[in-house]
């Protein structure tokens, strides 16, 4: 950077000058490392696709790049070094030497509009976000001010009142309580280059960098601010066109609606046009404005021409439905496309900052998000995006599709409760127990798993039973089938997640297999079970009953060395019955879905003794079920419709096994048992629920414990041996012991060698 130094004090309050010209504590400047950190529901942005890197922010202080041209323009040159610290008297932001930005290579703070210079925060929860920021000190300046270009994105799950921004002290103290000398205040005189917070111009205001016209209104739409000099607040929005669609609080990333948007040009870098909205109240695409009266002939027929239909078949007025014909063309059409229009939940933040003698050399820069009473009162993550979307849905004019009211008077009655019925009636209202649909094939699954790969015909004996000890501690099987018949039963308890109340789930099955040597180490197998079950809500909110039916295959092998190994493949069809209860009402459905799994399984055990052998054990299953979205009946405006729900969990587990026959007793009896653990991997977790024809929100899936221990006992005995009939009984237990999942599992069986 050239040093080209203009020297510009611009007008520094009396009592900091006074303070500089006795030789008082000098002001610190922003480091060029400026974030020290993050914390709280919250994060900056980085985003490279548009050239801003990590950390997602920068600070630049006295420098020039904007010049006057010579014509009542200006040109952009090499940085050079200009001193302004006090920012109040300017008119202009293109004016602004010293300011927080994004953090993006050759952008500075008066580069051209449009450059995106805005710090891209985005609050995802209720809890507030720090950002600390670091200074270093200086001799020369008594206070330097910095512009703030900002943007805050509401992904907190509900729509935001308002929000707050504070300035504290390295130790969480307001800066207000400190001499102003050694604080960073907010310069509540430099209104020329803006304060405050809005939406963007593209929507509401001239058109700014998007267009030439607001889309939805040509008024700006401006959040309320009330000021002081350590903290600004802002609340309720006034535009008149946002108030009648949107409300007056800033929407949350879920609850946008659809727009229409037309690639009116050839030019890939900049935004499609926005043509028209899904406005769920008024019917459907509604019309906004698409340009100003000089140039809106023009654009009609450049629009018309696009679709491929007459001017007078747009009927274009701002606010009136695109007729069905228009819709069809340009769903028909690659130059249109729909998405959500993100800025609504965008607002730009402006505002400048005086640094004094910073002590620590840190401060923090703090956004304190508020909601709705409804909203604010809630205990839980969960409870927050029910109460979040139902805010919404009772008080967002364009999601009012005739049931509105009946959720404001929900909202009465829930606000009524005392505190310990308040946040069951909360939950009551979404599908807090949607991730046991997914947990029933689970467990119905994992069972029959463990129920094969737990009875493999392997004897510790030398004579004519199913499986005999051949050299070197193989086994082979005997000539014949192998059968079996089996009764289970399952139950699970599924501790309360961010997406469920919790669960306990009862499960009991009936199985019936036929396994077949192929040769003298391997054999072949396939298992049929039928389940049937239920999962019961804490609190009383509600049931899901299944009905599982699956077949797998399976093979096993024994190899020299003494290592048993097995590999299951099956597949299960599942059908369910649920029904929610919330509020009085009962909401029923039925929906299907299915399950592929898969296992693998190795064993190696020594013969320590005659009748004891022990070792090593490992297994890897995979589960991916799949249950179909639905929609509710039976209860109204609170019928919910639940998205597709598929998740595959990853389950390994490694441990030790041992078996000790039981000579004594004549009978071929022997104990079995295993110590293993167990640990989980998901994808794809997660669901949309909502209200049925309004949007939802996303509610995390199965989540598991990350681990857990697996045990599990069995015994065996010999019961009838009639020619080259013999039948041996099975019993078993397994369990699954972890800090949010317990499971136990019971079985008996008879296994039968023809």
């Amino acid at each position: 950077m050239s040093k080209k130094v203009n020297n510009l004090l611009r007008t520094a309050a009396p009592l900091a000058l006074a303070v500089f010209a006795n030789g008082g504590a000098q002001a610190d400047l922003l480091s060029e490392d400026v974030l020290v950190g993050t914390s709280g529901d919250g994060l900056i942005f980085a985003d490279p696709s548009e050239g801003v890197l990590e950390p997602g922010i920068k600070s630049v202080t006295f420098t020039r790049t904007r010049v006057p041209d010579g014509m009542g323009g200006f040109t952009y040159v090499d940085p050079f070094e200009e001193i302004i610290t006090d920012l109040s008297g300017l008119a202009h932001r293109g004016d602004v030497t010293n300011c927080l930005m994004a953090n993006k290579a050759n952008v500075f703070c008066d580069s051209e509009g449009g450059s995106g210079k805005r710090i891209k925060v985005q609050l995802t929860g209720r809890n507030p976000f720090d950002i600390r920021l670091r200074t270093v000190p200086s001799a020369t300046y008594p206070s330097v001010d910095y512009f703030t270009f900002g943007k805050v994105t509401n992904k907190a799950g509900a729509r935001m009142t308002g929000f707050a921004l504070q300035m504290l002290d390295s130790t969480g103290r307001p800066m207000g309580e400190l001499n102003p000398a050694n604080a960073v205040l907010f310069n509540l005189g430099a209104t020329g280059i803006g304060i405050g917070s809005r939406l963007p111009d593209g929507l509401f205001g001239a058109g700014g960098q998007e267009g030439e016209i607001g889309f939805f209104s040509t008024d700006r739409a401006s959040l309320a601010r009330t000021s002081s000099a350590d903290t600004l607040l802002f609340g309720a929005l006034s535009n008149a066109e946002y108030v009648a669609n949107f409300g007056t609080a800033f929407l949350d990333q879920t609850l946008l609606p659809d727009g229409l948007f037309w690639d009116d040009n050839s030019d890939p870098s900049d935004e499609a046009a926005l043509v028209a909205w899904n406005n769920l109240a008024a019917g459907g695409w509604t019309y906004g404005n698409l340009a100003l009266n000089a140039n809106l002939n023009a654009k009609l027929q450049e629009l018309a021409a696009d679709l491929g239909v007459s001017v007078a078949e747009l009927q274009y007025a701002p606010g009136a439905l695109v007729p069905a014909n228009v819709v069809a063309a340009a769903d028909a059409n690659g130059l249109f496309s729909t998405g959500l229009i993100e800025d609504l939940a965008n607002s730009n933040l402006n505002f400048t900052i005086t640094v004094g003698s910073v002590e620590a050399g840190q401060f923090v820069w703090r956004i304190v998000p508020t909601f709705a009473p409804i909203v604010e009162g809630t205990e839980t993550d969960y409870q927050f995006r029910v109460a979040g979307n139902l805010d919404a849905v009772a008080n967002v004019p364009f999601l009012d599709i005739g049931n509105a009211s009946e959720y404001r008077a929900a909202i009465d009655q829930i606000l009524a409760l005392d505190s310990s019925e308040r946040g069951r009636a909360i939950e009551s209202i979404g599908h807090s127990f949607a991730p046991a649909y997914v947990s029933l094939g689970f467990e119905a699954a994992r069972n029959q798993i463990n129920l094969i790969t737990d009875t493999a015909p392997w004897q510790n004996s030398q004579d004519g039973g199913m499986v005999t000890q051949g050299g070197g501690g193989s086994w082979k099987f005997d000539d014949g089938l192998y059968g079996l018949i089996d009764l289970g039963g399952v139950r699970a308890e599924y501790d309360p997640t961010a997406g469920s109340v919790g669960y306990e789930i009862d499960l009991k099955s009936l199985s019936l297999g036929l396994e077949k040597r192929i040769n003298l180490n391997t054999s072949l197998g396939v298992m049929v079970s039928a389940s049937n079950g239920s999962a019961d809500a804490n609190g009383g909110l509600g049931s899901i009953d299944v009905d599982a039916y699956s077949i797998a295959g399976f093979v096993r092998s024994n190899f020299t060395n003494g290592t048993q190994a097995q590999a299951v493949l099956g597949y299960q069809d599942l059908s369910y019955d649920s029904e929610r209860a919330v509020l009085g009402r009962q909401a029923s459905a039925s929906p299907d879905g299915s399950q592929w799994f898969a296992a693998l399984r190795a064993d190696h055990l020594f013969d320590l003794k005659p009748a004891l052998r022990f070792g090593p054990t490992a297994s890897l299953g995979y589960y991916d079920v799949s249950v179909d979205g639905f929609s509710e009946s039976n209860a109204g405006a609170f019928n919910l419709a639940v998205g597709d729900q598929d998740v595959g969990t990853f389950l390994g587990s490694i441990g030790v096994r041992g078996e000790y026959g039981l000579p004594s007793a004549g009978n071929g009896s022997r104990l079995t048992g295993s110590l293993q653990y167990a640990f989980v991997n998901e994808t794809g977790v997660g669901t949309a629920v909502g209200f049925v024809g309004l949007p939802g929100y996303d509610v995390p899936g199965l989540a598991l414990d990350d681990q857990w221990v697996d045990v599990m006992l069995g015994f065996e005995a010999d019961v009838s041996s009639s020619g080259d009939v013999q039948t041996t009984l099975r019993a078993g237990y397994s369990g699954a012991f972890g800090s949010d999942y317990e499971s136990h599992g019971l079985n008996l069986g008879l296994n039968v060698l023809f």
